[in-house]
């Protein structure tokens, strides 16, 4: 009888054994079969655990100052509000005084993207410069040179401003300094002999300040720059008169280092292409006076590398 109540006693603990060890099996089976789905989804650990703006890289945004630099800076603001609304990263806006300083920043990675000039384009794409996205205006992604005067002056055409005192704005600007040369090589001559004097301004809205206060005679001038200071001062279009136009080219674009990270750049470019539609992003595009960015047409910055061309083999001519 004691050996028939231990022989059911041991079947019991066996048993109980037995189920003890299946439940420890089947939870390890059970962790098992979920080790491989949290791995998936933590990947990116960002998305598990999100890292406040403060913690994250800075994208940097280089941006040359078609305007003055504390004028750029606030036209500006509102796109680094919506770049780091899309991208999810605090921007940090760059400036430089001159063209080739931004064009050396996004050749050397000292920036992750650069709103910059046609020309400082032409100047640069052979040293890993890539356009990105360009800006359009009233349907247009194309803009030229002005050249301009003060209203009170005697000058009706290029070839009155012989003997003059000229404002360029950056040496590789298309609008302020190609263009206006391009007129000169296309009269048999030289700034350095056309002109009395060439001044540097390194922004277009001081190029109109300085016709306006008679410092220079005449500047070239960005016909964007131009409209959109006209449109914050409507009085200026009394003031200056425009006496000739250059050819028009690809409007000043949005560039990248060639070897930039290919998911950064589709982000960059998907959030500059969707502007329009997101309600930050319009705001930002009414303080630059654009209307929306597209794609850009390489073909349409031609015209720019054929004046810098002939500017260049009327200096080594002379």
């Amino acid at each position: 009888m004691s050996f028939q109540i231990g022989k059911k006693v041991g079947r019991h603990v066996s048993l109980a054994i037995i189920l003890i060890l299946a439940v420890f099996m089947l939870a390890g089976c059970q962790g098992t079969d979920r080790l491989p789905m949290v791995s998936i989804e933590s990947k990116d650990p960002s998305l598990t655990n999100p890292q406040p703006l403060e913690n994250q890289d800075a994208l940097r945004v280089g941006i040359s100052s078609v305007l003055s630099p504390r004028e750029t800076l606030e036209n500006y603001q509102s796109l680094a509000d919506y770049l780091q609304k899309k991208i999810g990263r605090p921007v940090e806006l760059i400036q430089r005084q001159s063209y080739k300083e931004i064009n050396d920043l996004v050749r050397d990675n000292g920036v992750d993207v650069a709103f910059i000039c046609s020309g400082a384009y032409v100047s640069g794409k052979q040293e890993n410069l890539m356009l990105l996205a360009v800006p359009e205006v009233n349907g247009k992604s194309t803009y030229q040179s002005y050249i301009i005067v003060n209203s009170n002056s005697r000058f009706q055409t290029f070839q009155d401003l012989k003997g003059q005192v000229f404002g360029f704005t950056d040496p590789i600007s298309f609008s302020g300094t190609i263009a206006p040369s391009y007129m000169v090589t296309q009269l048999n001559s030289r700034p350095t002999d056309f002109f009395k004097r060439v001044v540097y301004t390194y922004s277009h809205d001081n190029s109109i300040k300085a016709v306006l206060d008679n410092v220079v005679s005449a500047a070239g001038v960005d016909s964007l720059v131009y409209q959109y200071s006209v449109a914050k001062d409507p009085s200026l279009a009394k003031k200056i008169r425009i006496i000739a136009e250059s050819p028009e080219v690809g409007s000043p674009p949005v560039v990248v280092n060639k070897n930039i990270d290919s998911h950064l750049k589709a982000a960059l470019l998907e959030a500059l292409l969707q502007m329009d539609n997101d309600s930050v992003g319009k705001m930002a595009l009414k303080a630059l006076l654009y209307d929306r960015f597209v794609m850009p047409n390489e073909a349409a910055y031609g015209p720019i590398q054929s004046m810098v061309n002939a500017n260049s083999a009327i200096d080594q001519k002379k």
